[in-house]
């Protein structure tokens, strides 16, 4: 594994460097925080993107959130 230091912007934002990203072909990556640290995980297919939006949703649902239902209600998109 290799480690590199990297530099926030002013709008927090990070550049991952070429050659880590040659190392997947993921499009999307999902990020989370655990034990003070930021992982960061690459999706590598449709199914695992739409995966990750149903357990979002499942737990929005758990802990008193809204649904994706009243969410694409909301954006006008389901009636």
């Amino acid at each position: 594994m290799s480690h590199q230091i990297l530099p926030i912007s002013e709008r927090g934002q990070i550049t991952i460097p070429k050659k880590m990203r040659r190392q997947f072909k993921a499009k999307f990556l999902t990020c989370e925080f655990e034990n003070g640290t930021i992982v960061l995980k690459p999706l590598k297919t449709r199914e695992e993107f739409f995966e990750e939006l149903e357990a979002a949703e499942k737990d929005w649902e758990k802990n008193g959130g809204v649904s994706w239902e009243e969410v694409m209600k909301k954006a006008g998109l389901q009636k």
